[in-house]
């Protein structure tokens, strides 16, 4: 029912288009899903993506000519290249067209695809570093106008990066899900219907997996639509999402895919926010290699800042410094064949990673292991470690370790990671990534499923005093691991007898005490008589197994 709708929404809309717009080719008038999906990636694209010789990067190097000259030189090289054309709301009325017409006249002229990202659907990326977008109606209108401005024309859609991949995160709500499926399906229906080729979010490969990822697509109108794009603005190595799109093309009845290589030239580098190391990957190409790949994009413009994370200014502002380390670390085109048609490059290696241990300790997991790359076997091979695939914390692996066997020539001995991770009680499932160096790709995940009992809250009474008559001054600090980031709720006895109960709820470090971060301190006064008393504090669980007596003292009471 969903696929009618939309293609008849998206028929009425191109009849609309057509008593505004001249069609300027044959495409111009209504194309069936099938037939957008039976082109071939050449038919579609041509001589490749559009380069526009006023793109960002361009506008970059110029205006740093004077005052940055490295960074304009940086910003000269990734302008040499093709990048997609981002439209949102900074993008509306005549200068929405006018950024559509010179990017289409312009592939035109040079027999290439202007490539464009609608990047403005209502609450965009969920609250995080490039909230915003518009309200349903004027993204409804703002898509139809778009749609106009390319209908017939050497033009090709990304479709709203991360608005699928997204809705594992806990801050996109299950309605906001739905909304996300109809905007998107009567999006990429209109633009099938005027002859447009139109890819989804389909994240990455280490994101979503293949299944949940074909199932949000179907439901967002995929088969209505050219396909699906991976890796924007993310730096996984092409061979990784070209084997994880497949499995999503072959789930989604044969969908075609783009991948963006602008930032993944050195692979994964631990996180998707201005990875440090990153590298410009293989520069944009039409793809005919009997898979459903139509080409390898410059999606995301490459020395444009992800957000305000590793140093980084506001998303989407050009940053010369890491426009800069992008070049220096660019691995634009695989390796060339040699002579009769063998490859001149040594063979890569993927690094080796051992996972050892997974124990629970009395403060979380502890995890540990070694990792080398043959590669370069002297360097600190970075380890991504993540929990129930949550974000991953990455360390090197340069600890020295014994009994280290196998190892290639001049590797020496310091290649082990190891590391605690907190977690609450229950079934974790630990995964190690290791990291690539030099040529290759990065490791395949190796998990561990680890169960943390329940434990009793644990604490320390730091003092028990009598300072004044009648009253005892009673301090400490407590945490149950279980429920961090919870107050505890304590109890004060006197020979036995509950004297007085209170929240522990004071955050912060007790340097005095030696307490971590977690810890909450406490601190009360209670009445007693006077004498020798016995005085004990104890915890009350959150849950199983139950209370537990963090201390006792003896104290004289006057």
């Amino acid at each position: 029912m969903r696929t009618v709708l939309a293609t008849a929404a998206a028929t009425a809309l191109v009849a609309v288009v057509a008593g505004v717009l001249a069609p300027a080719t044959a495409d111009a008038a209504t194309t069936t899903p099938e037939a957008m999906r039976s082109r071939t990636a050449a038919q579609l694209f041509g001589d490749g993506q559009y380069r526009s010789p006023t793109s960002e990067a361009a506008r970059a190097a110029s205006a740093l000519a004077a005052t940055d000259p490295s960074g304009a030189d940086a910003a000269a090289t990734i302008a040499r290249y093709p990048v997609a054309t981002w439209l949102g709301e900074w993008t509306t009325g005549d200068t929405l067209t006018k950024t559509i017409d010179a990017a289409t006249a312009g592939a035109a002229a040079t027999d290439t695809t202007a490539v464009f990202v609608t990047y403005a659907i209502p609450d965009r990326d969920c609250g995080g570093y490039s909230a915003g977008g518009f309200d349903e109606t004027t993204y409804a209108a703002w898509i139809d106008q778009i749609v106009r401005a390319t209908a017939g024309k050497r033009a090709a859609v990304v479709v709203e990066p991360d608005s699928l991949a997204m809705l594992s995160d806990s801050r996109c709500t299950a309605a906001l899900g739905q909304q996300r499926f109809r905007i998107l399906g009567h999006e990429v229906a209109a633009f099938t219907a005027a002859g447009v080729p139109a890819y989804l979010d389909a994240g990455n490969s280490n994101w979503v997996t293949p299944t949940v990822m074909a199932q949000r697509l179907d439901a967002a109108g995929v088969r209505d639509a050219r396909g699906f794009f991976t890796n924007v603005a993310n730096y996984y190595p092409t061979a990784k999402e070209q084997s994880y799109a497949e499995q999503v093309s072959a789930l989604t009845g044969g969908s075609h895919y783009v991948i963006d290589t602008s930032r993944n030239g050195t692979g994964w580098r631990g996180t998707w926010c201005n990875a440090p190391g990153a590298g410009l990957g293989t520069t944009p190409r039409v793809v005919d290699d009997g898979s459903a790949l139509d080409a390898l994009l410059w999606v995301k413009t490459p020395g444009a800042s992800d957000g305000t994370c590793n140093g980084g200014p506001a998303a989407g502002t050009w940053w010369s410094a890491y426009a800069q380390a992008l070049v220096r670390s660019a691995r634009l085109d695989p390796p060339a064949p040699a002579a009769g048609g063998t490859a001149s490059a040594a063979p890569a290696h993927t690094p080796v990673l051992a996972f050892q241990r997974a124990g629970v300790t009395r403060t979380g997991i502890a995890v540990s292991g070694w990792s080398v790359d043959a590669d370069e076997p002297t360097a600190a091979v970075q380890v991504a470690v993540s929990v129930d695939g949550g974000p991953a914390t990455m360390l090197a692996a340069d600890r020295r370790r014994a009994g280290l066997v196998g190892l290639p020539s001049g590797a020496g001995t310091a290649h082990g990671w190891s590391m605690t991770v907190p977690e609450s009680a229950g079934s974790h499932d630990v995964c190690v990534v290791a990291m690539n160096l030099g040529a290759g790709v990065d490791g395949t995940a190796v998990c561990r499923t680890v169960t943390v009992p329940a434990r009793t809250p644990s604490g320390a009474v730091r003092a028990v005093s009598a300072a004044s008559e009648g009253r005892v001054d009673v301090s400490g600090r407590v945490v149950d691991r279980d429920h961090a980031g919870s107050a505890v709720t304590v109890t004060v006895l006197v020979d036995g007898a509950r004297t007085a109960r209170f929240a522990a709820d004071a955050a912060g470090t007790d340097a005095a005490s030696g307490a971590d971060a977690s810890s909450y301190r406490f601190a009360a006064q209670v009445d007693s008589p006077s004498g020798s008393h016995r005085v004990c504090v104890t915890a009350t669980g959150l849950s199983a197994p139950g209370d537990a007596v963090i201390g006792c003292r003896t104290v004289a009471v006057r």
